[in-house]
């Protein structure tokens, strides 16, 4: 399956994003790096795989246009690329993430693993740590739920394809401001483990995920919420929206492992506080929202979820605009 690589980044090619651009060659993978005002790659002939802004408003596409500059939303603008230009499958990272070898195998869609029959929230990362004094929990993760609790998972393994695959990164993964201003010093390490999370809930981000092209529509970034938020509530509404489809999410490990760039923590804890108050909350909204089944009403899905989520004040009543555009988008060139 043709598959690209998407990044965001404000940073200059570092040694990290030329180990990507080099592998993407080697393994054929079409790469798309998202430029933003603060991106000092210079854009030339040689970086065909690199967008700034003015060339990321060339494009035709309507969100390209109005993105706000300086949010990782722009990301979407990869998104859009990737399927434009016949990618099958869809890799999104992040510029401090660094891949093992085996991150560049060809994916495969199809696996027979094991799954969660838990009904609720579950700390996803607890299946995952080798060492059970490691408590660590994925940003996101509802604060009154990092408790631990016992996961159950079925006895026999089931076949079945999943369209959404994400990986959990080792080392320094992606966790809270509140779990990182209790440690010293984090160094996690991960079992390989292959894992479907079935019908629990558990947020998942854009560090290391794995998407199918068929469900474009509602890999959508939303704009006006923090940057620590985006993926997060993103994932929120793709769970809903997967849910009513009986399709389930495959978290696997461990591919990659984080290096992290420079952070604020006081400045994420900031941006994080609307999920340590709203993530609960959001999801009971979309449980309540009702949405039709079949993946032909994706788009329709996506925007009962917004619609519900700007009338209970979630988001600024300006994410319309934005849906707006990245909906007009997707119709334009969805086949």
């Amino acid at each position: 399956m043709k598959t690209s690589l998407v990044i965001t980044t404000i940073n200059n090619l570092n040694k990290n994003l030329r180990h990507f651009v080099n592998e993407c060659k080697i393994n054929n993978w079409d790469l798309y790096i998202i430029g933003d005002r603060k991106t000092p790659i210079n854009s030339n002939n040689k970086n065909r795989f690199y967008y700034n802004i003015f060339q990321q408003k060339k494009t035709n596409f309507k969100f390209a246009k109005i993105c706000p500059e300086n949010t990782y939303s722009r990301k979407n603008i990869g998104y859009l690329l990737s399927y434009l230009n016949g990618n099958e499958i869809i890799v999104e990272t992040d510029d401090d993430n660094i891949p093992k070898k085996k991150f560049f195998d060809a994916i495969k869609l199809r696996h027979k693993v094991k799954k969660v029959t838990n009904k609720n929230w579950i700390n996803i990362y607890d299946l995952f740590v080798k060492q059970k004094k490691d408590d660590v929990w994925p940003r996101g993760l509802p604060l009154d739920e990092i408790i631990k609790k016992k996961i159950n998972i079925t006895k026999n393994k089931i076949q079945k394809n999943f369209f959404i695959q994400q990986g959990v990164s080792e080392e320094n993964p992606n966790v809270d401001a509140i779990f990182r201003f209790s440690r010293n010093r984090i160094n996690v390490k991960f079992k390989n483990l292959k894992i479907s999370l079935g019908n629990s809930l558990s947020p998942f981000n854009s560090q290391n995920t794995i998407w199918h092209k068929s469900l474009l529509p509602i890999m959508y970034l939303p704009v006006t919420c923090t940057m620590r938020c985006t993926d997060i509530w993103r994932s929120l509404i793709v769970l809903r929206i997967m849910k009513i489809n009986k399709f389930e999410i495959l978290f696997f490990g461990t591919t990659m492992y984080q290096k992290r760039n420079k952070h604020d923590l006081f400045k994420d804890f900031i941006d994080e506080v609307p999920a340590y108050l709203n993530n609960k909350k959001i999801f009971e909204i979309l449980e309540k929202t009702k949405l039709k089944k079949g993946k032909k009403y994706l788009l329709f899905n996506l925007t009962k979820c917004y619609n519900e989520l700007i009338k209970n004040k979630i988001f600024d009543p300006k994410e319309k605009k934005y849906l707006k555009a990245w909906l007009n988008d997707c119709k334009k060139i969805i086949k």
